[in-house]
């Protein structure tokens, strides 16, 4: 039993020792990197932040349709509520220390509030992850592809690809234990997971094994759609950093706005264990700043930057979410199966 409190114990101390060393790390690169220069970057972008908060608006509601688009022949949930439940899954992720798949976990639930199956939305939010992930691996490669024709390869770029390659790697396996995998186990890990989310599973429900492979069968459609409104969300993200720069007076191109973003993206991606990445997201840029060209204080600056919508979205986000739970509790017509 004292082992078993130590454990929870742990869980619950690492993402906040995690966090504290991130927003530490980060702390000293801005200052390292001339604090009075990061400041006046900052200034420079003024009410042009407004456009940057919007562009990440729309890639949040793109990633939502994409998650719909997946389930469009699965669940009579209207499509609405896609965009805004991936809204919230956003706002919990960036801003909870609950690791980059708690959201998703919370999301799984809110959406049998629409009287979906656990089975078919735990499943629908697996596979949308997957595809995401694929997405952004494609994205990450253009990004890779771009850099070697401009600034040929590197000791960096080659640690990069080969990093993107263990990553193809992995996904491939995700992939296949997905579709033929033990479907005992991952009944199991289902079944754990309505314990630790208070997901409700009928008596009638398909298993999980079952709910993933309708998934695939026969929707390759919906499947493709959801992979690429991914992928374009990703491409959205690119006009934050050109936007970003250009409002700082620092000339970049399209193609290296997306060797930035994809780049960044991926490497924010990598250090997930860390909540908000705080501090390797920041690290991340600056060293991609250095192979672009970039001075380090606009590189750093750009990355906080980034972190405005996630505060600025992601609070009326986890707001969102304590509605739809309220609503929930006193409404019984919003009752799940």
């Amino acid at each position: 039993m004292m082992q078993k409190s130590n454990d929870v114990t742990m869980r619950k101390v690492l993402p906040f020792f995690a966090l504290t060393i991130g927003v530490g790390l980060a702390v000293w690169l801005v200052i390292a990197a001339n604090f009075t220069a990061v400041v006046h970057s900052f200034a420079q972008i003024g009410w042009g932040i407004a456009a940057i908060i919007l562009v990440r608006a729309v890639m949040i509601m793109m990633n939502g349709v994409a998650w719909g688009e997946l389930l469009a022949t699965s669940t009579n949930a209207p499509f609405v509520v896609f965009p805004l439940l991936r809204w919230v899954r956003e706002a919990i992720d960036v801003l909870l220390p609950v690791g980059s798949i708690g959201g998703s976990l919370v999301c799984a639930r809110l959406l049998t509030f629409w009287r979906v199956s656990s089975t078919i939305a735990v499943a629908g939010v697996v596979v949308d992850v997957f595809l995401q992930t694929v997405a952004q691996i494609m994205f990450a490669g253009i990004g890779a592809l771009l850099l070697t024709k401009n600034a040929g390869l590197s000791a960096v770029l080659t640690e990069f690809i080969l990093g993107l390659a263990v990553a193809v790697i992995a996904v491939s396996g995700f992939y296949i234990a997905l579709r033929y995998g033990g479907a005992r186990l991952i009944d199991r890990l289902l079944k754990y997971l309505s314990q630790r989310t208070a997901l409700q599973a009928r008596e009638d429900e398909p298993s999980f094994q079952t709910a993933i492979n309708g998934m695939w069968q026969g929707r390759g459609r919906y499947v493709g759609a959801a992979l690429f409104t991914h992928l374009f969300a990703w491409m959205i993200g690119t006009l934050e950093v050109w936007l970003t720069l250009h409002f700082m007076e620092w000339p970049i191109s399209l193609q290296q706005a997306i060797v930035f973003e994809s780049l960044g993206a991926s490497i924010s991606t990598a250090a997930f264990l860390v909540p908000g990445s705080w501090g390797v997201q920041e690290g991340g840029y600056i060293l991609i700043g250095q192979i672009l060209g970039v001075p380090a204080y606009l590189s750093l600056t750009l990355s906080l930057v980034k972190r405005i919508p996630d505060l600025l979205l992601g609070a009326p986000g986890l707001l969102v979410w304590r509605v739809i739970e309220a609503r929930h509790l006193f409404s019984p017509d919003l009752q799940a199966n």
